[in-house]
């Protein structure tokens, strides 16, 4: 299986990373890097692969890699990371090139199987963006698993990821308040051709500022239901077949934010 990743961890600031899958990821400064996935929950035994990327999805080389607890994995290294846990915990994983450094963390359950609504991994959040779909790819030999389509401070985007969260690729579409650059259409086309036209999450059909009770109609209309959490009725659980959809309302009971993750059926 390679050797095992054994190097002291230097003293650095952990943030519990979102999105380090290191926090922002525009410019070229410090926090321009990612681990992905930034989060992931395995278990012992199941190996998993990592990849540090820049802010445009590239992967980058003569990555060297840190655990703070290297005994408790093996693991294969080179620009993209394996890892296979051999004992349950929590544990902290860095990446670190010439010129920059990015963090991640590792939660290992021990058992037959993750238990149900456990996230598997998540891709964390960029400082000046928000996801707006999550759409699940047409399968393909060495694919991408689900595209993620978010806005930005300088235009919308599309990453590819991987099912076990590591990014493909992160391609800008559209500038901020304008249709996608014409000298960019092949880019575009590119992009947009790998995108399934439809979704079937009703956590896609509902954006921030959507009535309560229009969300209670389409989810009539899907044969679904929801769940409160504590919140005073203003905090929506929406479970589907591999999603959860949270929702939360302001006073006026309209969508204020979302989130959807995909779990362990």
């Amino acid at each position: 299986m390679g050797k095992t990743a054994g190097f002291p961890l230097p003293p650095i600031l952990w943030f519990g990373l979102s999105l380090l899958w290191a926090g922002a990821l525009f410019g070229h400064g410090p926090n321009s890097y990612q681990i992905t996935p930034d989060k992931t929950t395995m278990l012992i035994g199941e190996w998993r692969s990592f990849r540090m990327v820049d802010q445009n999805g590239q992967a980058q080389h003569k990555v060297t890699w840190t655990l703070s607890d290297a005994g408790a994995f093996e693991s294969t290294e080179g620009d993209e990371l394996q890892l296979v846990p051999k004992r349950a915990g929590d544990f902290r994983l860095m990446a670190r090139t010439d010129f920059a450094t990015a963090e991640a963390s590792v939660k290992v359950v021990d058992g037959p199987a993750l238990p149900v609504g456990t996230v598997r991994w998540s891709s964390g959040s960029k400082k000046g963006c928000k996801t707006t779909k999550i759409i699940q790819a047409v399968p393909k030999p060495n694919g991408p698993d689900i595209f993620e389509q978010s806005i930005c401070e300088d235009g919308e985007y599309v990453a590819a990821y991987t099912a076990g969260g590591v990014q493909l690729w992160r391609h800008r579409i559209s500038n901020t308040g304008a249709p996608a650059d014409p000298g960019n259409n092949n880019n575009y086309e590119d992009v947009g051709s790998r995108l399934e036209p439809h979704s079937t999450s009703v956590c896609d059909s509902v954006s921030v500022g959507t009535e309560q009770q229009k969300i209670r109609d389409l989810l009539a209309q899907h044969n679904l239901s929801f769940r409160e959490e504590p919140g005073g009725g203003r905090a929506w659980l929406v479970e589907e077949s591999s999603t959860q959809c949270r929702l939360w309302f302001d006073e006026k009971l309209v969508v204020v934010k979302k989130r959807k993750v995909f779990v362990v059926e």
